[in-house]
């Protein structure tokens, strides 16, 4: 399983380097966060936010790939979830390009949180198949509130937890709408392009 996961991240695709994936494609397999296959290939992830736990929610990992993270889990648990996962017939990453979120990041920058990324699919070698790319910004109302709440010369931890945590919420119940073939996903359109030099 180490092998096929360090597989897996050493071929991800640019975000148009494959086909796009269509709802069907996304539903029937085994599913990891980016850092959790990137640890489970043995890999040191860099300290960034589109690594860390709060954007990357367990919820989105096979519970066997969790066990296998765990380093109080007996031998034979790793290998029941080794072998789950080797069965799967393939495998659905999902990888946080960016994270463009100054108040959650604690950045005194009150524009609305928006966050990158991509649901990759790779078949049972490990070999690449598809990708969807989606996004998704902070809740309007968790936005207000963080605006009226950061007067001080630095964002309040608590509004910036409070942001992580809804930022998290936002990406849960987007992945849960991707393999639906009759969703419609809210955006506010493509985040403008930057300024140039």
């Amino acid at each position: 399983m180490a092998a096929l996961a360090k597989t897996m991240i050493d071929h991800t695709p640019m975000p148009a380097q494959v086909r796009d994936c269509t709802a069907s494609d996304l539903v029937g397999g085994a599913t990891l966060t980016y850092p959790t296959a990137s640890k489970l290939g043995g890999l040191t992830l860099p300290d960034v936010p589109e690594m860390a736990d709060w954007i990357n929610p367990s919820e989105l990992d096979s519970p066997a790939a969790r066990t296998l993270l765990t380093a109080s889990a007996t031998l034979t648990d790793r290998r029941r979830a080794a072998a789950e996962l080797l069965a799967a017939p393939f495998y659905l990453v999902y990888k946080v390009d960016q994270v463009a979120a100054p108040i959650a990041l604690g950045v005194k920058e009150l524009k609305q949180g928006l966050v990158n990324a991509r649901a990759v699919r790779y078949d049972h070698t490990g070999r690449l198949v598809c990708s969807l790319v989606f996004h998704y910004y902070q809740d309007d109302a968790k936005q207000a509130w963080a605006v009226d709440k950061s007067d001080a010369l630095e964002i309040d931890p608590a509004v910036a937890q409070a942001m992580r945590d809804d930022l998290r919420y936002q990406m849960l119940r987007t992945v849960a709408s991707l393999g639906d073939p009759h969703r419609v996903v809210k955006t506010k359109g493509m985040p403008p392009k930057p300024p140039g030099p």
